[in-house]
């Protein structure tokens, strides 16, 4: 008797570039959905409620409080990811410059997470579903200043799996 099939078990990824700029976005956002910006210009109100930005982003205004505290206006994008398995990982490359105590942000359904400085953001969604993602920056303390949030390489990476069995 001998060996009737062998199993070469090797992880394989799917990567998927999400486009940016099929995002929905409201507030003072440009280039393609890359340029999220909070200044005295074209951005809109927070502290929930018709039209505000947490109307928009569809989470909880005491949320967004409790994350970025004296928050007064901003910009923002999102869109709705379906079909998310667990172990999917959403990333993107981002830098945000501020000019005062301005905070850039990220939601996923009603989680609210804060940016600082520029980095990769990378996020594991531990359980499968449909997902509401938003990105964006708000102005704190007052109304003055400009800052500006860049994004790039938004991609999400589907949870490995691996090859079948093959026949000797």
């Amino acid at each position: 008797s001998g060996i009737s099939a062998i199993s070469i078990s090797t992880p394989a990824y799917s990567i998927n570039l999400v486009n940016l700029n099929t995002f929905s976005s409201i507030g003072d956002v440009s280039s393609n959905n890359t340029v999220i910006q909070s200044g005295p210009t074209n951005t809109v109100d927070t502290g929930g409620g018709a039209g505000s930005l947490e109307q928009f982003l569809g989470i909880n205004a005491t949320n967004f409080a409790t994350a970025i505290p004296d928050n007064q206006y901003g910009s923002a994008i999102k869109s709705t990811f379906n079909n998310i398995n667990a172990g999917d990982v959403f990333s993107f490359n981002w830098n945000f410059t501020s000019a005062d105590a301005d905070q850039a942000f990220v939601t996923i359904n009603n989680n609210v997470q804060t940016l600082t400085g520029n980095s990769l953001y990378s996020y594991t969604f531990t359980s499968a579903g449909n997902y509401n993602i938003g990105i964006g920056v708000v102005d704190t303390w007052d109304s003055t200043g400009l800052s500006t949030l860049t994004l790039s390489n938004a991609t999400i990476q589907s949870v490995p799996w691996e090859t079948d069995a093959l026949p000797v």
